[in-house]
């Protein structure tokens, strides 16, 4: 029987909206669970190894406002704090008696103070801790959120650079998921008034969109640690900046002008800014421009120990990045192009926001990641200022791609299983050969491009994680093992030289650890409640995908009782992956549908290997037959799977490839699109919401039509010029093949914009089919708000519960062969 959505309201919507089986197991995460969730979050430990202090997030549904993306949970974030001098020192708070809201910093150089940032959902402030009596100094200060760089960078233990905001107003980041309805809000505001005028007005010419208003400024503030006073350095479009080591210049990428959109091929990350270097002197706030006009890439701003010259990717104006040359720009502004010898350090797709070249210094020299002509392999090369290259990797079988420490004149990396220390002469293991060690580096999930790829820490040790879940700190001295050994991997939050803080995951329970030579010590644990909570673990399905390569797709089953039958199958896709919902801690469970809590309904998910990215003249034709030979084959090694009630799930790309299969394919009853592009007309030529509302924080042209052109959507051409081709891969204009009930879920922040829906709802209307359009407010790409994650949840299961029935409700039978010619 078809169940509305009205029966689902109130106290039963709180408790998921339905029915659980009880299967004979420990019990399978479920919606409510993923809600109130709890997570540690970032970490550091101090460089005199004296304190550590992490992030501690308390239940998500426990913020203040959903409206601020993944960053919702800020507002219920506090920080801890840990004597590691002091043996089992407990943790406690950073600010005993604050409000939670806090987030971790940088610390300075000696570790006498840290920086924290405090967030109350309104505005976001820079503060400066003096560990010697926990005292807190706020400045004021609204720090930027730059999307490529520093924010903050210490000038010795008492001065402090700041990236900060001019206005005072939240970084774009944080306002770009409520700018649309803020702004709108206000407008409608001043329209009902009508006492002023309510528009927003754009302009183009040469191929430059413009906005009526100004966009965003930032300030370089040097911050006095003791006073909390501050000095401006440099104002204009900071991209990003780097403090040179001996605080005696500040190198900043400053975006002189909106860059128009290209007359040739497009690039979905192009970098939206025409980008120069300038030099800060702060000491008497003198700026120096560079004696040459080259264009600076945001993924290379590299400071020498000495702090004599500074390292950089330019191009001239107008080239490609791909023509660029590694320079040097001393601290007077003077330019040298460093001879590469013809080595190629492209990284073999274009260079723009989220891909560049890879390079530091080895002492005086720098260093680059590159390839010989002809040559597929990449090593780290010398280049001297006198002299040839001289590759220092070519002794390993698989060089890295990044270093992991640079210390002195040598560097470390993690190669063939060992650790490597890396001289101008070469490389030495240090370690022995296939030792299975693994690099690992804190990750933090706000830290820019730049500060992930090409900014290895200066330091004489490393980190490096064993096959049995131990955490090594390898210096020239020794091997230094922290904990007892043993056990599964572990997630690393922090190292020092002689400790590391670790995070050991029971059920969907985490506990943060504490560990030392010859001792692991629980500090803290969130989700206690939950340690017998079990995720799923996904069967792999082996077969051949549709060009006829051996591919591995993923099965999630739910174990059956006696009596008990599997409710259906839901095949996720999204082309070019298939998830084996690996764990990626509790942020991860929140956004997105979650096999495990499909599971826990009693359906079994196949996620469905789509490999590749060029899908040919006809993807549809490429998706069909890869999701049925994926499902075939899960099917025959799993003959308990109900074949004939098969549904299948996407999300944004994964969305769009399932409306392609749905316009191919009868055999799948029930078709579930979130988030999906139904026509490539719409998806290059519309604004998103946040542009169409605050247009001069920068157009997203860019963003959407290389995401059709060049990017996933692969067309190559833009529609003036590939037409037909266009209409070809569009599921709305072939919404006529469509035989099978579709839930489409969309959301009005997105920039998937719910038109995109809406016309294949109301094609599919007028055609007669079964279909269901979910519109969220207020959301973006993912749900957010709990109430809107539990409803997202509800709509999936009675949409399935109506669809998969055994009954076919569309009238017809579904077919069991595969494609639709």
């Amino acid at each position: 029987m078809v169940r509305t959505l009205s029966a689902l309201a109130g106290a039963l919507l709180a408790l998921i909206c339905f029915v659980t089986p009880v299967f004979p197991q420990d019990r399978g995460v479920t919606v409510e669970d993923v809600v109130g969730l709890e997570a540690f979050g970032r970490a550091a430990i101090s460089p005199d190894g004296r304190w550590a202090i992490y992030e501690k997030r308390g239940p998500y549904d426990s913020a203040t406002r959903f409206d601020l993306g993944q960053r919702a949970s800020w507002t219920v974030t506090d920080l801890w704090l840990v004597d590691l001098r002091r043996p089992n020192a407990a943790s406690e708070r950073l600010l005993p008696g604050g409000r939670p809201g806090l987030l971790r910093g940088s610390w300075s150089p000696s570790g006498a103070r840290v920086l924290i940032y405090r967030f109350t959902g309104a505005r976001l402030e820079v503060g400066i801790v003096t560990m010697a009596d926990r005292s807190v100094l706020w400045t004021g200060l609204t720090p930027e959120m730059p999307q490529m760089g520093a924010v903050a960078e210490w000038r010795g233990d008492n001065e402090v650079v700041v990236m900060a905001r001019r206005d005072g107003d939240l970084p774009w980041l944080l306002r770009y998921y409520n700018a649309s309805q803020t702004r709108t809000a206000q407008a409608w505001a001043r329209t009902a008034s009508g006492q002023a005028p309510s528009r927003t007005v754009v302009d183009t010419a040469n191929r430059l969109p413009m906005a009526e208003g100004a966009g965003s400024l930032q300030t370089l503030v040097l911050v006095d640690a003791t006073t909390g006073k501050g000095r401006p350095l440099f104002e204009g479009v900071i991209v990003d900046f780097a403090l040179s080591p001996d605080g005696g210049r500040v190198a900043v990428i400053e975006g002189v002008a909106p860059r128009p959109l290209p007359t040739d091929e497009m690039s979905q990350s192009e970098v939206p800014w025409v980008q120069r270097l300038v030099l800060i002197d702060p000491q008497r706030v003198v700026r120096i421009t560079p004696d040459a006009d080259f264009e600076v890439a945001p993924h290379l701003l590299r400071w020498s120990p000495q702090g004599d010259s500074v390292l950089v990717w330019g191009r001239a104006s107008g080239k490609s990045w791909g023509t660029g040359d590694l320079r040097t720009v001393n601290r007077n502004g003077a330019v040298t192009t460093v001879d590469r010898h013809g080595l190629d350090p492209t990284p073999g797709r274009a260079i723009d926001l989220v891909t560049g070249v890879r390079a530091d210094w080895l002492g005086s020299i720098p260093i680059l990641f590159a390839s010989q002509p002809g040559s597929g392999r990449r090593d780290w090369y010398a280049l001297p200022r006198h002299g040839d290259a001289r590759s220092l990797t070519s002794t390993m079988a698989a060089p890295p791609d990044q270093i992991s420490t640079l210390g002195g004149d040598a560097l470390r990396v993690i190669a063939d299983g060992a650790a490597w220390r890396v001289t101008r002469s070469g490389a030495r293991r240090e370690t022995p050969a296939n030792g299975g060690l693994k690099a690992v580096t804190p990750y933090d999930v706000e830290a820019p491009f730049r500060l992930r790829v090409n900014a290895a820490p200066r330091q004489t040790w490393m980190t490096a994680l064993t096959t049995t879940g131990g955490v090594e700190i390898l210096t020239d001295a020794r091997i230094q093992t922290l904990g007892v050994g043993g056990g599964e991997p572990l997630d690393l939050l922090a190292s020092s030289h002689s400790a590391a803080l670790v995070l050991e995951r029971t059920g969907v329970s985490e506990a943060l650890l504490l560990l030392t030579p010859g001792e692991a010590r629980t500090l803290d644990r969130v989700n206690v409640g939950l340690r017998e909570v079990a995720l799923p673990t996904p069967t792999p399905i082996d077969h051949l995908d549709a060009s006829g390569r051996p591919t591995r797709s993923w099965l999630f089953r739910p174990p059956l009782g006696s009596g008990q039958k599997i409710r259906g199958i839901i095949v996720s896709l999204y082309p070019g992956s298939a998830s084996r919902g690996a764990w990626s801690g509790p942020l991860g469970l929140i956004y997105g549908v979650r096999p495990a809590i499909l599971v826990g309904d009693g359906y079994a998910v196949l996620s469905a290997s789509i490999p590749g990215s060029e899908y040919g003249d006809d993807p549809a034709d490429y998706f069909t037959r890869s999701v049925d030979l994926a499902f075939e084959a899960a099917v025959a090694a799993h003959p308990e799977l109900p074949a004939d009630r098969a549904a299948i799930f996407g999300h944004s790309f994964g969305g769009y490839a399932a409306l392609a299969v749905a316009t191919r394919s009868s055999r799948y009853r029930s078709y579930i699109a979130w988030a999906a592009t139904t026509d490539m007309f719409g998806a290059w030529g519309e604004f998103t919401p946040a542009n169409r509302a605050a247009p001069e924080e920068g157009f997203m042209m860019l963003n959407q039509q290389g995401w059709v052109e060049t990017g996933q959507g692969g067309l190559g051409e833009s529609p003036f010029e590939a037409s037909q081709r266009y209409a070809k891969v569009s599921p709305w204009l072939a919404a006529d093949q469509i035989h099978s009930p579709v839930l489409l879920m969309t959301a009005d922040m997105d920039f998937v914009t719910t038109s995109q829906s809406e016309r294949m709802f109301s094609a599919l209307s007028r055609l007669g089919g079964r279909a269901r359009l979910v519109t969220y407010w207020g959301e973006e790409h993912f749900n957010w708000s709990p109430a809107n994650i539990r409803d997202l949840y509800g709509q999936i299961f009675d949409w399935l519960e109506t669809t998969l029935a055994a009954e076919d409700v569309t009238g017809t039978k579904p077919r069991t062969s595969g494609s639709t010619p």
